[in-house]
């Protein structure tokens, strides 16, 4: 019997337009009167997925950026798993080297070196939700060493704009991989980006240790999303779904590809559980 689900949120809960869908809506409350723990897992700083929750009117558990941030209740950070500081400065130096784009997140910051309108978009007040929802922008000629002076940890870096570059997304894993490998999780939500966290920091990895705390085993969970960062998740879970629209390698993992995020793929997997349920 599935007793906790877990959905990513860009591609999955939201629409092409980075808006929540009736079929969302009505999934969720599904959930809720079922008595089914909902749990938001994203990419996403915190600030925003506690938002969402509020949009879809639900409360509990939240993972956040990756896997790197854990709240029990919607609230508070419960635990975080950050870069080492020697490991966030290597970073830093990659990207320096090889003119590579990056920024970074702290539990309530970003920061960057320089400032690129196109990728800050969505820290702009969303006028459809009328709330700024995300964190504070902050750029530096040298962004770590001012994160460090100031006590903070980095829970997330991220390569982005690697389809402008000369150099492929392939062979920038390829030299990642070679000084990272061991130490760090790399992972993607698109195909321009590159997504970096402690080792340790998946969604998945977050998700068991909620199940733990709540007393619930790997068999009880459902779990559905799109991108590359859903594969853990996904291939953990006792269930797991891939959307319509989702990276094929992920659908590759999946128990079961139900239809995209513009149709009524959300409500198609939470009816495919209430189902199940009814028959255990």
């Amino acid at each position: 019997m599935i007793k906790l689900f877990a959905f990513d949120i860009d591609g999955t809960l939201l629409d092409n337009k980075s808006l929540l869908t009736s079929a969302s809506n009505e999934a969720i409350k599904k959930l809720q009167e079922a008595g089914i723990k909902v749990v938001l897992a994203s990419g996403r700083v915190f600030p925003s997925i506690q938002f969402h929750q509020n949009l879809l009117g639900i409360n509990g558990p939240i993972v956040a950026t990756n896997g790197s941030l854990i709240s029990l209740d919607g609230k508070e950070v419960y635990k975080s798993y950050h870069i080492d500081d020697d490991l966030l400065k290597a970073l830093y130096e990659f990207c320096l080297k090889h003119e590579l784009e990056f920024h970074f997140y702290d539990e309530e910051n970003y920061y960057t070196n320089r400032l690129n309108l196109d990728r800050i978009k969505h820290l702009f007040i969303n006028n459809d939700y009328g709330m700024n929802y995300q964190v504070g922008l902050i750029i530096k000629k040298d962004p770590v060493s001012y994160l460090i002076k100031n006590g903070k940890k980095d829970v997330k870096f991220q390569i982005s704009g690697i389809d402008e570059k000369e150099i492929s997304k392939e062979e920038i894993l390829g030299l990642l991989k070679q000084e990272f490998e061991d130490k760090l999780y790399m992972t993607a939500s698109g195909d321009s980006i590159i997504e970096i966290g402690n080792k340790d920091a998946t969604k998945w990895f977050s998700i068991e240790e909620i199940c733990e705390i709540l007393g619930i085993y790997n068999s009880e969970v459902a779990a559905i999303g799109d991108a590359y960062n859903d594969i853990p998740m996904v291939m953990g879970a006792g269930l797991g779904f891939a959307m319509g629209n989702a990276k094929k390698e992920l659908k590759d993992v999946a128990d079961v590809v139900v239809a995209d995020n513009e149709s009524n793929g959300i409500l198609e997997a939470v009816n495919y559980v209430l189902e199940a349920n009814k028959n255990v």
